[in-house]
């Protein structure tokens, strides 16, 4: 059963009615004290904390294949309302492939692609922010050119919400382990739009095997196996006699990936891409980065 572990099924994000109730949260470690954002690229979902619990789950659209959101740590470092949009020279040219008029700034108003409100994260350099969107319907998915779409009503919401200085982890966690309130043990898999290797796969296994010492509970390694191949984003039960048992109260993430602290070198940022107008620059330190990962200044809006 879990000699099968292997990341097969790529592609694109599935969106599942009816599992919104029990969004599963991936296993970030989160500060007890304060807001923390918590972007799951895989899931498409943006988890906001307060004092260390769950406040609200938002959808969002990330970065597509060729513009990827990248991973790390970073800090919330503006806030700008009404923000006016610089086309980076890289959509400009896109535009003139497309045979698009080409635009260099949108001016607010209900055609700019930023919404109401633009929401930075990390140095003003590397482009990177939550912001609303004039395409509602692209929201959530993975669409954007890097930077993290959200429905208007949402981003607004956040940007009440949060303040400078609040921490914001960007996460790439395809597989997810949680428990229930009943002590069952769910899995749940999203797809691996980004084909990335897959860091959790190789703990799998000793994970399960440790979880079911420990409980002292069979797990339906079939169940380990579908859902690998498959990679649906539902919760599955892997220690319930039932596979359609129901989710007994909300889902909490079993701590496995967050015990990882690998060692990542800091890159240097790239040249600025998108800035909301009359923009200050603002003062942060360099995010770190994921292994693997160097920080993309082609986060832009779109």
């Amino acid at each position: 059963m879990l000699k099968r572990l292997s990341v097969l099924a790529l592609g694109w994000w599935l969106a599942v009615p009816g599992y919104a109730a029990v969004m599963p949260a991936p296993d970030v470690s989160v500060n007890p004290i304060g807001r923390h954002l918590v972007l799951n690229l895989p899931q498409a979902r943006l988890f906001l904390y307060q004092d260390g619990k769950l406040a609200r789950i938002f959808p969002v659209a990330v970065g597509k294949m060729l513009t990827q959101t990248p991973t790390g740590s970073f800090d919330i470092t503006g806030i700008y309302r009404a923000p006016s949009w610089h086309v980076p020279k890289s959509i400009q040219e896109e535009m003139r492939r497309n045979g698009k008029e080409v635009q260099t700034v949108v001016p607010p108003g209900p055609n700019n692609p930023l919404g109401p409100v633009f929401v930075r994260f990390g140095e003003s350099s590397l482009g990177l922010g939550f912001h609303g969107t004039n395409a509602p319907s692209s929201v959530p998915g993975f669409r954007s050119h890097g930077c993290v779409r959200m429905r208007n009503n949402d981003a607004l919401e956040l940007a009440g919400t949060v303040s400078r200085g609040d921490a914001v982890t960007v996460a790439y966690q395809t597989i997810i382990l949680s428990e229930d309130e009943a002590g069952q043990l769910w899995l749940t898999v999203y797809r691996n739009h980004y084909r990335q290797s897959d860091p959790s796969l190789p703990y799998l296994a000793d994970t399960l095997l440790a979880w079911q010492r420990q409980h002292q509970v069979a797990l339906f390694g079939q169940r380990v196996d579908d859902a690998l191949k498959q990679r649906k984003g539902e919760p599955v039960c892997l220690s319930c006699k039932s596979g359609k048992a129901a989710v007994s109260g909300g889902l909490n993430p079993l701590p496995w990936l967050s015990k990882m602290t690998p060692s990542v070198p800091v890159p240097p940022p790239a040249p600025a891409a998108s800035q909301p107008q009359n923009e200050r620059e603002p003062a942060s330190p360099l995010p770190s980065a994921r292994a693997g990962q160097r920080p993309k200044a082609a986060a832009r809006a779109g």
